[in-house]
Order: C-alpha cells, then structure tokens, then sequence
C-alpha cells in the first residue's frame, strides 16, 4: 500500500468520532491491506513501530521535529515553532508548507517509510539528535501535505486518531472474521501475546 493511501484512511478517522464509524474504516482499511504490511499498518495506527512492550521508542522532542521540518522546507526552526504555535498542531506546520511549496510527492510504500521511522529509533551514539533530523527531513520531502501531516505526529507520540486497541481489534475481526462480535476470538490472542501486529499478521497469513 501507497503510504499516502494509508494517510487518507488516517484522515477520515481523525474527523470520526463515532466508534461504529471507525470500525467500518478500520475493516476497510485492513481488506485493502497485504499480509506483508498488516502488521506495520497496525503499528502505525497505534502510532509505533513496534509492540508497547519492546523497548523501541522513535521520541522525538517537538524541536527536533521543528528543525527537521525546517531543513524539509527550506524554512528556519524558529519559524516552524511560530507557526505550530499559531496552528497547536505540529503536523499541521509540514501538511501547510508543503502546500505553498508544491512539494512534488513520491510514491512511497508503507514499507518504506516504516523502514525509515525504524531507523530513525534505533539511531544512537555521537550526533544522534542531527542524523534523526536529517532521516525524517528527506522523508518529509518525498511526502504529499497529508502525508507529511500524519506522518510527523507518530514520532511525536500524538497520532490524534482517537483509536484504542478494542476498536482496531473490532475493525480486524469485521473484515476477516465478518462480524465485530466476533472480536472475542481475537482478544485471547491479544491477551496472551499484547501485540496486534502480531495478531493480524498472523490472521492474515494462518487465518
């Protein structure tokens, strides 16, 4: 799936506020996805890039961000800050100056910018801070507005999504198992292992 396509999914959830809505987007979402990236999918939706109980965290301070938005646009750290400041949105900064700067998108896989948030988080030692910055920089440059909207708000741990993990779990057993009341089939699973990656991956490609 096209990371753009996912990002429109998140774009519909984060102006629904009816539980029963979202389930529907939800299964939606997950019918149109392959078994190779169910699983990334449902990390990004709980807003990681891994189960909660693995110590991987992307934490990026919101000035860090800043800077890195900046280098993406050709802007400077302080005027980003001004801008959120106005706006009380960080994702809404990049999903603006992409806008006036006609940025020219790229295609990028769910795959791809997964790989690259993974890299982000697992980045360490000397100039840690700078090779972050530049990571999600480059990648914000190859994003549509919406993209880089959704995008920026994950290493921020803010998707504003509104998503618990009973919804999604409500969303996977719709599409797979044909009915939300089945979702206790799943809960089992979840309870024993606390990771829904590995749950619908596993739905996917076992049933």
């Amino acid at each position: 799936m096209i990371f753009s396509k996912l990002s429109s999914y998140f774009e519909k959830m984060e102006v629904t506020s009816s539980r029963l809505a979202l389930i529907d987007i939800l299964s939606d979402l997950f019918k149109h996805s392959s078994k190779e990236e169910i699983d990334k999918i449902t990390y990004l939706i709980q807003g990681r890039i891994a189960p909660f109980f693995e110590p991987i965290e992307i934490g990026m301070a919101e000035k860090t961000v800043a800077q890195s938005i900046a280098i993406a646009y050709d802007s400077t750290k302080e005027r980003v800050l001004k801008l959120y400041g106005k706006l009380g949105d960080m994702g809404l900064v990049p999903a603006q100056l992409s806008e006036k700067l006609k940025v020219k998108s790229e295609k990028l896989t769910v795959g791809e910018v997964f790989e690259i948030l993974t890299k982000i988080a697992k980045t360490s030692g000397e100039g840690t801070v700078e090779k972050r910055q530049i990571l999600l920089s480059d990648l914000l440059k190859k994003l549509d507005p919406i993209s880089a909207k959704h995008l920026v708000r994950i290493p921020l741990g803010n998707t504003r999504l509104g998503i618990g993990d009973p919804t999604i779990l409500d969303g996977l057993a719709t599409a797979k198992l044909g009915d939300k009341s089945k979702r206790k089939l799943l809960e089992g699973a979840y309870n024993r292992t606390s990771d829904l990656g590995l749950i619908t991956k596993t739905l996917f490609s076992e049933g």
